[in-house]
């Protein structure tokens, strides 16, 4: 029930910030949850397909049917053929320094020796990546490569550091030994989507682990603070994210540990719980609310500039 929770607090929050009101987000917290609990009780997970999505979630998945190689990596790249370079905005990419494009090559070069085209994952350029607030304060680049050839065969890949999930000291339960943390978020990905992103890998230094794959755009997201979305429209969204919850708890069942899918439905089945998570979303609501307002205050006095 932690995803739920946090997810549903994310709901309240991103709701408010684009002006929903109290009323409003409470009834798409419910939508959420009744599409959850209804995709888990039937026991079978499936996927958005294009044709058949709904709402913003379809349009965007249309919008990405327009989208060509070249394309995307003019809007990320400069240059032309072996000269093309990762483009540094400040905002998305940000320079590298020396160290840490050793520390990039050395990975990629001993990543690359375990694939069946080493030449594909031949590093071009090398910049930080700055994407999502889950990755503050943790090492994370954009990777130019080869690919099938330049200019327009090259790939953009994506390489974070993993670290240890933030409830695990709060777990009761006992959870899969993993080689390293990035391992357990590799093979997490891989047990939920229906279709794990391209170039997923775990790739382990002697003292830390990162996660390898291509790299996502950040546009290729709905964020419901600035979407500018109709009640309706929010609706359809809050649908398929939570029938996509549950498709994904469905594909890790009875896996080393994890609830069967026998147990699963009879829990989407149940109702007592349902109403005691919407009662902890409104608190962790609150919660993160008084905790931005803290940093907010914070930032305002400047307590983060020498840092």
């Amino acid at each position: 029930s932690w995803d739920l929770i946090r997810m549903l607090t994310s709901i309240e929050i991103g709701a408010q910030e684009a002006g929903v009101k109290s009323v409003e987000r409470k009834i798409l917290c419910r939508q959420f949850l009744d599409a959850y609990t209804s995709a888990l009780s039937l026991g079978k997970a499936y996927w958005l397909e294009r044709d058949s999505a709904q709402g913003p979630v379809r349009t965007l998945l249309n919008a990405l049917r327009e989208r060509t190689r070249p394309d995307f990596l003019k809007s990320r790249t400069q240059g032309t053929g072996h000269k093309r370079v990762i483009m540094l905005d400040e905002q998305k990419a940000l320079p590298v320094k020396a160290v840490q494009r050793k520390l990039v090559l050395h990975l990629m070069n001993a990543f690359a020796q375990t694939q069946e085209d080493p030449g594909f994952f031949r590093v071009l350029d090398v910049a930080r990546r700055i994407a999502g607030t889950g990755s503050l304060g943790l090492e994370r680049y954009a990777i130019l490569v080869k690919g099938r050839g330049s200019p327009d065969g090259n790939h953009l890949l994506d390489l974070k550091l993993a670290v240890p999930s933030s409830l695990s000291v709060h777990m009761p339960t006992r959870q899969p030994q993993w080689v390293n943390e990035a391992a357990r978020v590799v093979a997490m990905q891989q047990r939920i989507q229906a279709v794990p992103i391209a170039f997923l890998h775990a790739i382990q230094t002697e003292n830390a682990s990162y996660v390898l794959r291509g790299l996502q755009p950040s546009e290729d997201r709905i964020t419901i603070a600035t979407a500018k979305l109709k009640q309706s429209e929010l609706g359809y969204l809050m649908d398929s994210m939570g029938k996509l919850v549950a498709w994904a708890n469905l594909r890790c069942a009875s896996r080393e540990g994890a609830a069967g899918t026998d147990a699963l439905m009879a829990f989407g089945q149940r109702k007592k719980w349902q109403i005691k998570l919407l009662d902890a979303t409104r608190e962790c609501a609150q919660q993160v609310r008084k905790d931005a307002a803290t940093f907010n205050a914070a930032f305002d006095d400047k307590a983060f500039s020498n840092r």
